[in-house]
Order: C-alpha cells, then sequence, then structure tokens
C-alpha cells in the first residue's frame, strides 16, 4: 500500500484502485483500507497540524476524491450538476455591493456586482456601498428579495434541468470527507489551550489557524464546486451516526483522549450557568409575571446564586470598583431551561461551529461556513446550530480582545441568517430564539451593573448600565442587538413577541437597565477636574438597544388589528416604570441638581401611546393610567426640558463641555425622534390630563421662575442667580410654546411629518436622494 511519501503517480493509482474495489465484492475490505490510510495521513501528531506534511496530505485528499482521476477534470465534472438556483458569493470587509430597496423584502437584501448588473434594476431604488462586515449575495433567494430583481442566471429555475448526479462520481467524498472533517476537528481540539488569568492565548490561537489553513481553503474549494458537492457537504456535517462513530473510539488513542480531554474543558464554560448553578437558576425568586428585580452584593458582595457563571470568574478584577460584583436576579421566561446548560454536540456541524467560536471566528472558517449556505438543509441545520450556541457567543464576544472584529464577523454570518423571514419564524418556534436572544442580552448587560444614583442615592434599589464598561463604551453588544433588530423586522416574529407576555416583561427587564443611566450631578463649587465622556456610550446604547428594538415592533402595530399588542406593551411598560419609582424612592419630585437625559421606559410607553391613537383608533383615556401615575410620568421628562435651559443658561458650566454635548445630542436629527419628540408629547398627554393649574404651576417650579411671577414691584429668588432668571424664564415660556405647537404626533400623518422633514433638510443645502434617506427619520418611510 503507498504510505507516506508516495508519488502523484502512486496515490492517483491506489485512490482508482480503492475506488473501483468499493463497487466490488471486496468494498467491506477497500473501505476498511481506506480508513486506514486517512487515519494514517490525517492523523494529529504531538503538535498541531501533525502527521504528514499539510500538502502531502491534502493531495492525497485530492487525489482519493477524485478516484484518481485529474483533480481539475474531476472538478468540472462535479459543478456540471449545480442546479445554480442561488448565488451566495461571499464577501469580506470591504467588498462592494450593491442594494435595491425596491427589489429587497429584507432591509440586509445585498447583490454581488455581477447579478446587479445582470439583473433589472433601472428606475429602482438601490445604492452601491462598500460592506462593513463582509455579506453575501442574495440573487436568487425570494425570502429576501423580490424575484423580479434576480438576474438572468438565477432566475432560471435550472435545478430541473439538472441530470442526477452519477453514484460514483462522489462516492469516494462520502467516504473521506467525515475523517477529514473531524481530523480538522482534532487540530483545533489539540491546539487549544484554555488561556491563563493573565496570559491570553491570542498568539497561540493564531498559531494553530495558520497551520490550519490550508485545511479550510480545501473545504472552501469543495462548496465552490456547486449544490452537488454541497450536498455531500451537508450529509457529513449534520449526520449524528459519522459523528458518534468517529468519536467512540477516543478511549483507544492516547492522543486522541488528550484532545478530547481538552475538548470537555473548553465546554464547561460554555453555557449561562455550570451545572452546580442549575438548582440556583430554577429556584428564582420571581416568577414570568413579574418585573421586580432584585440586587445582590451591591456592595462587592459575593454571588449567592450557586458558585456564579464563568462571567463572574471573567470579571474578578479588581479595577472594576464598587457595584461590579454582583447578581441580578432575572425572571425566567424560558420554556427550556437548556437555554442556560452546557452544550452537548451531535454532529460535526455543532462542534465546528463551537471552536469557530473558540477561536474567535476566524475568517477562513466564516467564509466556509457562509459558502455551503446555498443548500438550503445545511442553511436550516447551520441556522438551529448558531442560536444553539447563541450564549456562548456572547460568552466569547465579552471576553475577546478584538471585539471590534469579532463583532463584525458574527453580523456577517447572522444576518445571512435572521434576514431570511420563513427561517427566522421557524428558529423561532423550534428553537426559542426569541428567548435565547432576549435572555443573552439580559446576562450580557447583567455583567456591567452598578447601583443607581437618582433621586435616592442612599436607598435605591434601581440598578443601570454601567457606561463607563468596556461592554458599553466598545459597542460590544452591538451584534447581538442587530441580530435583534433584524429579526423583529418579520411581522410573523415580531407578532410572537408581542404576544408572549413573558416575553414583554423580560424586555423591560432589559430596558430597565438603561432607564436613568449616565446620571448628571450639577457641580456648584469646583470644576470637573475630568470631563467624563461616558456619554456617548448612553445616548449610543438608548438608541440601538432600546430604541431600534422599539421603532422595529412599532412598525407592526400600524392597523387596528393590532390594538391587543399594543396594549400588551403600554400594560407591561407601566408596571415596569411602578416598579422603577418605587426602586428609586420616588415621592412627588425630582432630587435637586441632578438629570439623566435616558428615559427609555418612558419613550415606549409615550411611543406606544401614540401609536394606539393615531394608527388603531384607541380612546386615550382608555389606556391612560391614574392622576397619580400621570404626575410622576410627568416629572423627569419636565426635568430634562428645565435642565436644557439650565445648560443653555451656563448653570451647568463647572460640569465642562460635555453637559453642553449631552443638550446638542438630546436634540441632534439623528437622535430627537426617540427621544425629545417621544418626551414632549408625553408631556403633552399629561398636559391634556391633569389639572392645567398643576400642569402649569409645575413647570415654573421646575424651570425656578415662580419667584419672577409675583405681581409685586419687588421678589427674591431663592433658588437662581439674578444673571440666570431672564435665560431661564424665556426657556421655560419656549417649553410652553413647543408644547402648543408641536404636533408631531398629534394629527400628523406620517407622509406630513416626511415631507416636513424632507422640506427641512432640503432648505439648507441640495441633497442627493441616498444622503436624504440617511438624515431624514426612516420610521416614516413606507
Amino acid at each position: 500500500m503507498a504510505g507516506a511519501g508516495a508519488s502523484s503517480r502512486d496515490k492517483r493509482a491506489t485512490a482508482a484502485r480503492l475506488k473501483a474495489a468499493l463497487g466490488g465484492e471486496s468494498g467491506a475490505a477497500a473501505a476498511a483500507e481506506l480508513r486506514a490510510l486517512l487515519e494514517r495521513v490525517l492523523a494529529p501528531a504531538a503538535g498541531p497540524g501533525g502527521g504528514e506534511a499539510a500538502g502531502e496530505a491534502l493531495e492525497w485528499c485530492r487525489c482519493l476524491l477524485s478516484g484518481g482521476e485529474p483533480w481539475d477534470s474531476f472538478v468540472q465534472a462535479v459543478r456540471a450538476y449545480d442546479p445554480a438556483t442561488l448565488c451566495g458569493l461571499v464577501w469580506t470587509a470591504n467588498f462592494v455591493a450593491y442594494r435595491c430597496r425596491t427589489c429587497g423584502i429584507s432591509p440586509c437584501m445585498s447583490l454581488c456586482a455581477e447579478c446587479f448588473h445582470q439583473g433589472e434594476h433601472a428606475g429602482h431604488d438601490y445604492n452601491m456601498f462598500r460592506s462593513q462586515a463582509g455579506g453575501a449575495c442574495d440573487c436568487g433567494d425570494s425570502n429576501v428579495m423580490r424575484e423580479a430583481g434576480f438576474c438572468k442566471r438565477h432566475r432560471i429555475k435550472s435545478n430541473s434541468n439538472v441530470p442526477c448526479v452519477p453514484k460514483d462520481l462522489l462516492m469516494m467524498s462520502e467516504l473521506v470527507l467525515p475523517q477529514f472533517i473531524f481530523s480538522l476537528i482534532q487540530h483545533l481540539r489539540e491546539g487549544y489551550n484554555e488561556p491563563a488569568v493573565d496570559l491570553p492565548s491570542e498568539k497561540d490561537l493564531h498559531k494553530i489557524l495558520q497551520v490550519l489553513e490550508p485545511h479550510v481553503s480545501f473545504l472552501e474549494d469543495l462548496t465552490k464546486m456547486g449544490g452537488a458537492m454541497r450536498s455531500v457537504l451537508t450529509q457529513v456535517l449534520t449526520s449524528q451516526q459519522f459523528y458518534k462513530d468517529l468519536s467512540s473510539g477516543v478511549g483507544e488513542n492516547a492522543c486522541a483522549k488528550k484532545s478530547h480531554e481538552k475538548y470537555l474543558i473548553a465546554l464547561k464554560g460554555s453555557g449561562l450557568a455550570f451545572p452546580e448553578d442549575k438548582i440556583a437558576c430554577n429556584m428564582q425568586e420571581q416568577g414570568a409575571g413579574t418585573s421586580t428585580l432584585s440586587v445582590q452584593g451591591l456592595a462587592g458582595g459575593t454571588a449567592t446564586s450557586g458558585q456564579g457563571d464563568s462571567s463572574d470568574e471573567e470579571d474578578q478584577d479588581g479595577s472594576q470598583g464598587v457595584g461590579k460584583r454582583k447578581r441580578v436576579k432575572l425572571s425566567s421566561t424560558t420554556k427550556d431551561q437548556s437555554i442556560m446548560d452546557v452544550l452537548k454536540h451531535k454532529c460535526f456541524l455543532e462542534e465546528l461551529l463551537f471552536w469557530t467560536i473558540k477561536y474567535e471566528f476566524p475568517q477562513k472558517m466564516v467564509t466556509f461556513l457562509l459558502n455551503m449556505l446555498p443548500d438550503q438543509d445545511y442553511k436550516i441545520a447551520f441556522t438551529k446550530t448558531f442560536v444553539q450556541h447563541y450564549a456562548f457567543i456572547m460568552k466569547t464576544l465579552k471576553k475577546s480582545h478584538e471585539s471590534d472584529t469579532m463583532s463584525n464577523r458574527i453580523v456577517h454570518i447572522s444576518v445571512q441568517l435572521f434576514s431570511n423571514e420563513e427561517l427566522a419564524r421557524q428558529v423561532t418556534e423550534e428553537c426559542q430564539l426569541l428567548d435565547i436572544m432576549v435572555t443573552v442580552l439580559l446576562y450580557m448587560m447583567e455583567s456591567c451593573l452598578i447601583k443607581s444614583e437618582l433621586q435616592d442615592e442612599e436607598n435605591s434599589l434601581h440598578v443601570v448600565v454601567n457606561c463607563g464598561e468596556a461592554l458599553l463604551k466598545n459597542n460590544t453588544y452591538w451584534p447581538l442587538v442587530s441580530d435583534f433588530i433584524n429579526i423583529l423586522s418579520h411581522q410573523s416574529v415580531a407578532k410572537k413577541f408581542l404576544e408572549d407576555h413573558g416575553l414583554l416583561v423580560t424586555w423591560m427587564n432589559f430596558v430597565s437597565f438603561f432607564q436613568g443611566m449616565n446620571l448628571n450631578k450639577r457641580e456648584l463649587n469646583e470644576h470637573v477636574e475630568f470631563e467624563s465622556q461616558t456619554y456617548y456610550a448612553a445616548f449610543a446604547a438608548e438608541l440601538e438597544a432600546c430604541a431600534q428594538p422599539m421603532w422595529g415592533l412599532l412598525s407592526h402595530c400600524k392597523v387596528r388589528e393590532t390594538q391587543e399588542y399594543t396594549r400588551n406593551v403600554v400594560r407591561y411598560c407601566l408596571e415596569a416604570l411602578q416598579d422603577w419609582f418605587d426602586a428609586i424612592n420616588f415621592v412627588d419630585e425630582p432630587a435637586p441638581n441632578q438629570v439623566t437625559f435616558h428615559l427609555p421606559l418612558h419613550r415606549y410607553f409615550a411611543m406606544f401611546l401614540s401609536k394606539a391613537v393615531k394608527c388603531q383608533e384607541l380612546d386615550l383615556d382608555t389606556i391612560l393610567p391614574d392622576q397619580e401615575m400621570l404626575m410622576k410620568l410627568m416629572i423627569h421628562p419636565l426635568q430634562i426640558q428645565a435642565s436644557l435651559s439650565e445648560i443653555h443658561s451656563n448653570m451647568w458650566v463647572r460640569n465642562g463641555l460635555q453637559i453642553k454635548g449631552q443638550a446638542m445630542t438630546y436634540v441632534q436629527s439623528h437622535f430627537c425622534n426617540s427621544m425629545i419628540d417621544p418626551d414632549i408629547y408625553l408631556l403633552q398627554v399629561c398636559a391634556s390630563r391633569l389639572d392645567p393649574d398643576y400642569f402649569i404651576s409645575s413647570v415654573f417650579e421646575r424651570f425656578k421662575v415662580v419667584d419672577l411671577l409675583t405681581m409685586a414691584s419687588q421678589h427674591q429668588n431663592t433658588v437662581l442667580d439674578s444673571e440666570h432668571e431672564r435665560s431661564m424664564l424665556e426657556g421655560a415660556l419656549t417649553f410652553l410654546v413647543l408644547l402648543l405647537s408641536l404636533r408631531l404626533h398629534l394629527g400628523m400623518t406620517d407622509d406630513e411629518i416626511l415631507r416636513a422633514e424632507m422640506v427641512a433638510q432640503l432648505c439648507m443645502n441640495d441633497r442627493t436622494h441616498s444622503s436624504l434617506l440617511d438624515l431624514i427619520s426612516l420610521e416614516y418611510i413606507h
């Protein structure tokens, strides 16, 4: 038998002989010989990438797959059986691609240049863009784009014209590829070492990936042969039997046993909780019908829910400060506790994705996994596997030193999976996608919560995200939030979310983590020594993690038949607000010289209230809370308006320029739709339903100008310096004018709002169509 160092001719001869024997009476003996040959050729030695040199091993694989025929001839023969109904071309960052809004069903749809130019897009609303995270061509996928936009090649349903693949053409592939992929997994196991506490293993990982690059490139080349080869790869990757057979002999080989032990160690921290924590996880303090959060160990105490998951271990950094080490009991709405469990793998695809995550999404591996997506069976299996590993992705992302790169590669994958409504709906029903996403987001944010100092600094029970944490500063949460926004764009998925009371409760818990974050305290004596820039993270977090999902949900509440969804959101939003008022010990007015620009719970309530009246013909009074609650709801948005006047009057000058930056960002066109506009609408609602005298007096009290309104010849303002009186009075009166004149949520249609925004932008400058789309609020574009 030919062995190590055999010539190319010998390899081809051996491959041809084995292929011929496999089809004859001695098939069993030939199969055993092939297995032995592959074990020797592909076996990992002491070091990663061991066994015969990569080039030698891959040459053997090519000869065996082609059955001794020239490789190029084999490739050409396999490509003749490619149905070619989908393009699926995968690209990485900086690739120039196209997006046609006219043809797109999903807003994430994209096309490669070849498919775009061969399609009929004349007169369409399209743009050319440079990809940031990478992508894949959707031409031919009727779930993502309309068939009228398909190019000439993918418009033809050619799979009906392609003859069946001859049995012997891919017979060797079906036998060789399971062992090749198992060999790759063994290399990944063998090369991985759990990093020490203060010794990252990025260099070691990079070295392993370099050694394995030829192996992954070989798999990538196989995917480019078309549908016939992808079908074989899918069968191999998803077969539980192949995985079980090749994994069963672990105990017989010392090297294989060692790599399996490494695999088990790597698996240990893959769940949201260790097995010993399950009892604690199941003994939740709250049921699914309550939104109360309890905080444990806020002064730096130890977690009480078992021994803590690995995120606790990762965060034991002395520099984190008070409030870092704590646990928040979360209401569990998940139907299946396995969301929290350590992973269990049943096929090659599942373990391959696991190592892809462990190695922080190497580009070559990502490209291979995405190149397989045109195979529909693979796409379904891979999507389910991706969802299964979602919590593990979050945990790895939090630890990564290259979170930006990893984030882009995660989105590169997930956008291909979740942009398809049928697939998103299927994994929502079968794999609890919504439960997993919301739970994972909660756990992610839990690691950076601190005690809120709003209102009652000493006794507050509310917790908020710490905007100084890397998780917030670096937008590490972005890929997970992006996925959530993506799936909420599908009506069938959003409907399930809005119908699920437990999910709404959990989501409001999540939003409450941002309620009152980045609190500003007015400096009255000394100028601040250091101007914090955390407000950048705070505004980005509210817009991306709270407001964009809100707009996604609102887009599905535009008809009368969706009244119940709006009622659900309003109900649980009010419950969360009441919990918040209780937690901060709110009495009847905010603490003096404090302001937070972040009230996402107020804004959820205001926007769904607006939608209920404007689109669903609900009577306002039937969904409004009582007078006492309205008074509470009014206070903090009103405090923001008064603080804006204070900031413009230079009363916050000792806080530095950053406070002016916050005031400007709050009203900026990119943020105003999600911040000041709902705040003003909520105040308009309160003004219309509360006693007018109470409302007006509250306004003047918040603006600190009550003493100015006396009829006496002299007055004495106990809270304002004389230099600030006039500007604060102007601010109060301007605010009242704004309340009376702004009609965004009081009768204006979406078309009228869109027209007003376009006029406002065009009166300053001429704009191209694409730049105008970037500047105006997309919420009002049909």
